[in-house]
Parts: C-alpha cells; structure tokens; sequence
C-alpha cells in the first residue's frame, strides 16, 4: 500500500512538473511574441549617398577615415535626436531607411518626414503672408521587398508629379580638383569649384543636355565631396521638381526666396514647415510606376528621399534636402481616429469613363522569421512565424 502511495505522489509531482513546464513555455511564447511584435519609430539607414553640397561631411558630422558603415551609423545617431539633421547635399542625394517593422497602407496619410523648412521674416515681394524661405524639396521613393537591391521601387507621386514642369534627369558630379581657386562671385572662395553635367527629359520625351559649375562658397570650407567616397565620379538619376527659387535685388544686392509650389503643395520632403505636419505626410496610395501608372501597395518596406532640385541661390548656396525626422504615423495614438487626408492633383493615369487603369498588387514575400526577428530557411510544422508582417502558424 506505501508503495502504491508513493507511486502516486511520484506521478502527481510528474503531472505537476509537466503542467509547470508548459505553463513556462507558454509564458516564454507570449513573452517572445511581445517583443517580436513590439514596433517603434527607430529607422534603420541602409544608403547615404549625399550629391555633392555645403553640408556634406556636417550634417552629420564625418572625420577623415571613416567607412561607410560608420557614416550609416551617424546618420542614425543624427535621425534619433529631434533637431538634428541629414543632409542630401544637390539633386539625387539620397538616403534609404528601414523601420522595424512594414509601413501598413491604412486610411490617409501614412507616413511622416519632416526637415528644416521655414517661411521668411521679410518677403520682399509678399511679406508675413510668404509661403517661401527656405524650401528645399525632396522626392519620396518607397521600396516592397525583402532587401534594397531586389525591392521594387516607386515614386510617391507629389502635387508637381503630372505638370509639364515635372521631368526626368541624369546627372554626374565630378571630384573637384582642387579646394580654392579664382573667385569673382558675391560669398565664393572657388567659383568653378565643382563641375557636373547632365541629361534632361522633357514630360514630352524631348532631350537636352548641359554641363554646369558649383561655385564653393567661403563660408563652408570641408570639402563638398563625400570624404568616404573613393569614386572620382557620382552619378544620380531620378524625378527633376521645377526649381522653387527666385531672385530679387534688394537694396543693391541679390535676395534669394525658396517657394512652395502652392500653399497646398504636397508629396515632398523638406517642402513645408515642420508645425504644418499635415503636408509633412505622404500617403502610400500616391505611389506610381516609373510609367506614372498608379500601384496598389498594401504596405511598404523601405522609404527613400533624394534632392529633387539642380538650383544654386547664391550665397544660400545649393538647394538641398535636409531630414529631421522620420514616422510611422499609424504608431502614434490616435492618429487613425483622425488621419491627415490629402486629395491628390488629378492622375491622367487613373480611371476614366468606367474604363479601369492597371494597378499591380505587391508581390507576397517568401520570407519567414521566428518569433526572435531571425529568418528561417525551413518550417516546421505547428510554429508560429512572422510572415508579411504578421504573425501566423504554419
């Protein structure tokens, strides 16, 4: 009879035993899962590839010797602190980041990426009612895939997108060969310090080309070439913004003024003031192909912003794309309680007379990830894995 007693504790602790490990399993799960599904703001920077400019090897700061990998790096350190900012440098500059998560196409605007634009304190021409200053407008290029070379890319087509203005170009910057040199212009320290040259096309398919000098202006010494490049050239391509400054004389000498498109201008980066973060946002419904077709993303994974403008202002110097901060604006409390909502300019692509455009759906991706974030080449059958951005059990 002890025996038979003992015998049954002995299962009953085992029973108990078992119960608890499942119970610890069960917990880790949860626990995994938690953090697996945990999203936040934090963005990655897969690409930094400033044009030439007056900020480059400033914003953010670079020392000699230092690789790209740790330039990427700065360029995160910089994206993290409110206020402190990425520089594009002229047209093309790009910089290419990640968040941790897909961006999910929901209801209005999706995404938010402010810079540094700002009205001016005296328009001479339209005073505290201005709605230019400084505006340097970026394009955004949103990328579907599951890296950055075999993503598929499209442009967030903004309020300039469909105009005669909106073209495309080609442009190759070339090292300067020297840091100083002769100098007549107002501000310069070298006024043919830095040459590029470039292939235009016109919304009518028309063709131009042109070779163009950069003056260096005294005020910014560093080198406006990348310090971690090692090409002699750097060539950019990509949508061509109408050129947003004018000049003005005031009191003898040259007033330069960046203007917004319209007061409700949208689609571009650096393009508004910050406190205007309705058209600091973009919405993911914009994007087209490069045949300006519309395209139906269900969510994004990378977002990259270039220069979209070749205009040099004097002593403001190029025009030049500068990133505060980027966001994913489903993240923030209750912003899909009231979405910004942005009516787009008229697309000539999209449907007309009950005639349907083609709209091309994202490829589903083939990559699976546990639930501590790491891909997984096999499936086991009964796990749970992440898939598309969602939790699922295979």
């Amino acid at each position: 009879m002890q025996k038979c007693k003992s015998a049954f504790i002995e299962i009953k602790e085992l029973k108990t035993t078992q119960i608890m490990n499942k119970l610890l399993l069960a917990f880790a799960l949860c626990a995994m899962t938690a953090v697996a599904g945990a999203q936040t703001q934090k963005v990655s920077v897969l690409e930094y590839c400033p044009a030439p400019g007056q900020f480059v090897n400033v914003l953010p700061e670079v020392e000699e010797g230092m690789t790209r990998e740790q330039v990427l790096k700065a360029c995160e350190e910089q994206l993290a602190k409110k206020g402190y900012l990425v520089h594009l440098g002229s047209f093309g500059g790009y910089i290419t980041v990640k968040f941790d998560h897909p961006v999910e196409n929901k209801t209005g605007s999706d995404l938010l990426i402010t810079g540094n634009a700002m009205y001016a304190a005296d328009d001479p021409v339209y005073g505290k009612e201005t709605i230019g200053g400084s505006i340097e407008p970026g394009i955004v290029y949103v990328g579907v895939g599951d890296n950055v070379e075999t993503a598929e890319w499209y442009e967030l087509a903004g309020s300039e997108y469909f105009t005669d203005e909106y073209s495309r170009m080609r442009l190759t910057y070339y090292r300067p060969t020297a840091e100083e040199g002769d100098h007549a212009l107002p501000g310069s320290m070298y006024d043919m310090y830095l040459k590029c040259s470039g292939l235009v096309t016109e919304r009518n398919n028309s063709c131009w080309d042109f070779t163009y000098y950069f003056p260096k202006l005294a005020a910014h010494k560093q080198t406006y070439w990348p310090m971690w490049e090692t090409a002699d050239e750097l060539t950019f391509e990509g949508g061509r913004l109408p050129n947003p400054a004018k000049k003005y004389e005031v009191d003898g000498r040259d007033y330069w003024v960046q203007y917004r498109y319209a007061a409700d201008s949208y689609g571009y980066v650096d393009a508004c003031p910050a406190n205007d973060p309705k058209y600091c946002s973009f919405d993911i419904d914009w994007a087209v192909d490069k045949d300006g077709r519309p395209v139906a993303l269900d969510h994004i994974d990378f977002v990259r912003v270039a220069t979209g403008v070749l205009q040099f202002c004097g002593l403001i110097g190029e025009t030049s794309t500068e990133i505060d901060t980027f966001q994913d604006l489903h993240l923030v409390p209750g912003y899909d309680d009231a979405p910004y909502i942005i009516t787009p300019r008229p697309n000539p692509n999209q449907p007309v007379d009950g005639i349907t455009a083609p709209t091309y759906k994202t490829r589903p991706s083939d990559t699976y990830y546990n639930l501590m974030g790491q891909k997984v080449d096999r499936l086991v059958r009964g796990q749970i894995y992440i898939h598309n951005g969602k939790k699922m059990v295979f």
